[in-house]
């Protein structure tokens, strides 16, 4: 690590030497820069053309900056206003007009089913493009703007490359349906179930895979987050969550550009968990007088486990078009190793987008996207004792032991012959693509017909072989499991814009069909005799050792949807949409739900009083009220159905099957009302610019299990009784601090604070979740859903010390010992540029929540080291404390508040202005969650890894987690 960071600074002292040497013959250029009135424009950009040397101007809408002796010509640019090149020659001093463009003046967003005029937007919504993308390693496109976007949580299930991360925009609305929000790529809704089929058995189990890793970061242009419910009402049943819209990058007319950009990074371990060393774990033995069984070594574990990682990414794209046609084709090679041995991921991919126009009124479109990902899972398990893993036995095993012990007690598992030994590999396959045909009817009035595909297919194999002392000769068993899922959309849309004086006015209406399906066989058998090929010959087993397993599922959702958005005089601004839904998912009374939203913006700074400030140029007041849906609690649970084993025999049906599931014809989706109110501002055109909102959520007809009235066929059933709420406050925050000369200086801070509380949860007082782990904590639940507590709420016993045998002393009542939602997150980031150097760093943080360290519960009973031939390892402070036994209690729930450096970024860019063939060259180093300031003893506060739950899924507790990683890399982009 020592010679990572040495490599980092070196890196960067070379820069600062280039930088040097490149200044070394300048000349300076001043200025001053006029809007079309001939009144002075600050914050215009002043760029060296071909390269980053730049600066902006300043109130006065005056610059001076130095450039080198070889400059040949200056760009000015400025949003809403034409881009300009003006030739250097001999001139030191300039006198510049910007010229309006009313197209590029108003600005854009992507909303629901089409674009809408920034200035018209009365939702809370926040837009992200590709230029203020989070920068490093980042193998799916959500890693693009964690921590970018006041009020939305990102928490990764694990720091295994390719691992599913829990999404919450605004908190969570559901306590047992899902809470993450709907995804909407290039106008098509994608389902994002995890495709990875899982595995039967402990051993070979790992976290969830992210769906979104198939799709290449770099292919993505910019991301719009649709937030309060006036934004998402017009996605209906799917909009409770939230809905994060990406948009990939196009074509655009003009000479083709071929744009390659490539990475090489190093990755290790972050933090190690502080365990006894042989040392430590010899002195404490001595001194208690056990003997542990000592075969004189010396071995760190997560040394042992842990290796220096290697990450290469390649992206090569190609772009262009004419004024009727445009195109843009890349691929991209990722391989990514893990930090631990035998795990990574691996994925390669391609895009299509194209975009012709048949005549003046009808374009068409095409965006295509296909890509093959193969995950090497490491089998680190969720449980502990005799179910661990790799995680729990690399912790566990003693220091004292040998890299090769090899034992046959299911105790005694030697991690790194696990790992080593165990294949676990998921193989997906994912095409994903729409195809568009718009036309201008008459004038005004567009219609389109947007269909569209998403296939995926992943198939895992996994053998545990016999040739491991604690399986046997003999016993390997294998699981192969094989997931197909399809999503098919056709919709149709007509658009209408027209104005009348000062009513501007925008119209949508459309129709639309989605078909979901999911289709899954799998096959475990256990009794092999050769190792070599056991998953791929499973008749291969010996005895009738073969469990098989099959299903298939589908479900479908039709829906009308209509807005429209009404301006006075670019004043006043309201705007109204509904959609009705229905989905086959809800029981036979509730089939249709009808979603509507109002909302309504003031632009102040376009009133008389305002109009002419020099100090503030734009303040817009928001208001919004819809209802949204969530019905995302898979399918058939309204029905009657069946299931079946060889085991099962039904009254009345026969063998082989039973009752699964109780009818319910009310069952419908969770509903949540929203009110928003929100403030848009800016300060002295651009310098201070942000945002403010407070919202309040509420949910209602949450979807419980409850006790059905007896007899009947089952225990309980699906009903909507529940109720929670969530409220807060979101800022945004972006500053130009200084630009002067060479130098420019930006910082955008986004901050915000939600609290969560769950009202009612039906005839239930409380449902406990959250299942602890470990030996001797079996029935322990860490978690209680209760009304006034806030989900995720940590209940249990009080630490309350050790008795004289060391054991500890917990009070008899169980209290509220913490909260898993954070109260507070926070994303700092800085952009620097001097000359052609440019230096980013980004800091994220989460404030007021605790964590739940299951796995420093499980180590932390001494009773385990001091046993005769002990090969049992425990944490440091257990032993420094002489714990000899504890169960669940506070001592365990930390503090998780954390800052993180996230990353830090150091490009240059050369001058290619003299050079034919390549128009942009730009070298950068990097660094990856360079530190974090926390109590949290663990891995990562950032942790979502529970051992178990009940019907309502726990957050925020830490068990066997794999660790999280630094990297360092290095990185060069180039355009032809």
């Amino acid at each position: 690590m020592k010679r990572l960071l040495q490599l980092f600074s070196l890196l960067a002292i070379l820069s600062l030497a280039t930088l040097t040497s490149t200044y070394a013959q300048e000349r300076n250029l001043t200025g001053i820069i006029y809007d079309e009135t001939n009144s002075p424009m600050p914050g215009v950009n002043v760029i060296v053309t071909g390269t980053t040397t730049g600066t902006t101007t300043n109130f006065e809408g005056k610059f001076s900056l130095n450039v080198p002796e070889s400059a040949e010509t200056l760009t000015f640019s400025y949003i809403g206003y034409f881009d300009q090149s003006i030739a250097i020659g001999n001139t030191s001093n300039f006198s510049i007009s910007m010229k309006v463009d009313a197209e590029q003046l108003e600005e854009v967003v992507v909303v629901g089913y089409g674009q809408m005029e920034k200035k018209d937007v009365t939702g809370a919504m926040s837009s992200v493009k590709s230029e203020d993308f989070n920068q490093g390693v980042l193998t799916s496109p959500d890693q693009l703007i964690q921590g970018k976007i006041a009020g939305v949580q990102m928490t990764p299930s694990s720091g295994e490359p390719g691992a599913g991360v829990n999404i919450r925009v605004r908190g969570g609305t559901s306590l047992t349906a899902s809470n993450e929000p709907l995804y909407v790529i290039d106008g098509f809704p994608i389902d994002n179930t995890a495709s990875d089929p899982g595995t039967a058995g402990v051993y070979s189990a790992s976290a969830s895979k992210n769906p979104l890793a198939s799709i290449n970061p770099a292919d993505i242009e910019s991301f719009d987050i649709l937030k309060d419910a006036s934004a998402t009402a017009i996605y209906g049943a799917r909009g409770a969550n939230g809905v994060i819209i990406i948009t990939t990058k196009k074509g655009k007319e003009g000479q083709a550009k071929v744009n390659y950009d490539a990475y090489v990074g190093i990755s290790n371990i972050a933090k190690k968990l502080d365990v006894l060393t042989a040392s430590e774990y010899r002195a404490a033995t001595q001194a208690e007088g056990s003997t542990p069984l000592d075969l004189d070594a010396n071995t760190d574990w997560q040394e042992v486990m842990t290796r220096q990682a290697i990450t290469q990414n390649h992206n090569l794209g190609v772009s262009g078009g004419t004024a009727n046609t445009q195109y843009r084709f890349s691929v991209n090679y990722l391989n990514q190793d893990g930090i631990m041995i035998n795990s990574g991921m691996e994925r390669i991919g391609g895009r299509m987008n194209i975009t012709q126009k048949l005549s003046k009124k009808v374009t068409l479109g095409a965006n295509m996207m296909g890509s093959f990902t193969k995950n090497n899972n490491l089998p680190y398990g969720v449980g502990g004792a005799l179910d661990g893993g790799v995680i729990n036995n690399m912790i566990r095993m003693s220091p004292l032991l040998p890299q090769d012990y090899s034992s046959p007690n299911l105790l005694e598992k030697n991690p790194y012959i696990m790992a080593n030994s165990v294949r676990d590999f998921t193989n997906t396959q994912r095409v994903l693509g729409n195809a568009y045909v718009e036309a201008e009817f008459v004038e005004g009035l567009t219609g389109k017909i947007n269909i569209g595909g998403d296939i995926t297919s992943a198939k895992r194999n996994a053998y545990l072989p016999g040739s491991i002392e604690w399986v046997g000769e003999g016993n390997g068993s294998a699981d192969v499991r094989n997931n197909f899922l399809h999503n098919v959309l056709l919709e149709g849309t007509l658009n209408y814009t027209k104005t009348f004086g000062d009513v501007k006015l925008n119209a949508l209406a459309g129709y639309t069909f989605q078909e979901f399906g999911r289709e899954y066989n799998g096959a475990n058998a256990t009794g092999f005799q050769i190792d070599d090929i056991a998953e791929y010959n499973l008749n291969a087993a010996s005895g009738d050792n073969i469990l098989v397993d099959s299903y298939k599922e589908s479900s479908k959702l039709i829906s009308w949807i209509g807005r429209a958005n009404l301006s006075f005089k670019d004043k006043y601004v309201f705007t109204g949409t509904m959609r009705v839904d229905g989905s086959s998912r809800f029981g036979d009374n509730n089939k249709w739900g009808v979603f509507p939203s109002v909302s309504g913006a003031w632009r102040i700074s376009e009133e008389l009083f305002l109009s002419g400030s020099d100090v503030l140029s734009d303040l817009k007041l928001r208001a919004g009220w819809g209802i949204t849906g969530s019905q995302e609690i898979g399918n058939y649970r309204s029905l009657p159905t069946l299931s079946g084993d060889k085991s099962y025999g039904a009254v009345g049906i026969g063998a082989g099957v039973t009752y699964d599931n109780y009818a319910n014809p009310d069952l419908k989706w969770e509903e949540t009302s929203q009110l928003n109110i929100g403030l848009d501002f800016e300060f002295f055109n651009g310098i201070l610019f942000g945002t403010i909102d407070a919202y309040q959520k509420h949910t209602k007809d949450l979807l419980l299990e409850l006790q059905a009235p007896q007899p009947a066929p089952v225990d309980v059933y699906l009903q909507n009784v529940g109720e929670l709420k969530n409220q807060g406050i979101e800022i945004s925050l972006n500053t130009v601090n200084f630009s002067k000369d060479n130098f420019t200086w930006q910082t955008g801070v986004v901050a915000a604070f939600n609290k969560n509380e769950v009202e009612n949860i039906g005839d239930y007082e409380e449902i406990f979740t959250g299942a602890v782990g470990g030996r001797g904590q079996v029935g322990q639940f860490a978690q209680v859903i209760k009304p006034g507590l806030p989900y995720g709420t940590f209940y249990g016993p009080r630490f309350e010390g050790l008795d004289e045998s060391g054991n500890a002393i917990e009070s008899e009542e169980s209290y509220v010992l913490g909260q898993a939602l954070p109260k507070w997150t926070l994303g700092i980031n800085n952009s620097m540029t001097f000359g052609s150097f440019d230096l980013n760093f980004f800091f994220n943080g989460s404030f007021g929540h605790q964590v739940f360290n299951n796995t420093a519960l499980e180590f932390s009973s001494t009773n385990d080291l001091y046993g005769d031939q002990s090969t049992y390892n425990v944490m440091k402070s257990a032993a420094e404390e002489d714990i000899r036994a504890t169960k669940y209690n506070s001592k365990f729930i930390e503090d998780a508040s954390f800052l993180r450096l996230s990353n830090m970024t150091l490009g240059y860019t050369f001058n290619m202005s003299n050079v034919k063939s390549v128009s942009r060259l730009r070298l950068y180093v990097s660094g990856q969650n360079l530190f974090v300031i926390t109590n949290y003893s663990g891995y990562d506060p950032e942790v979502n890894a529970p051992a178990g739950g009940s019907q309502v899924p726990p957050i925020g507790i830490d068990y066997n987690n794999y660790p999280a990683a630094r990297t360092f890399m290095g990185g060069v982009s180039v355009e032809f």
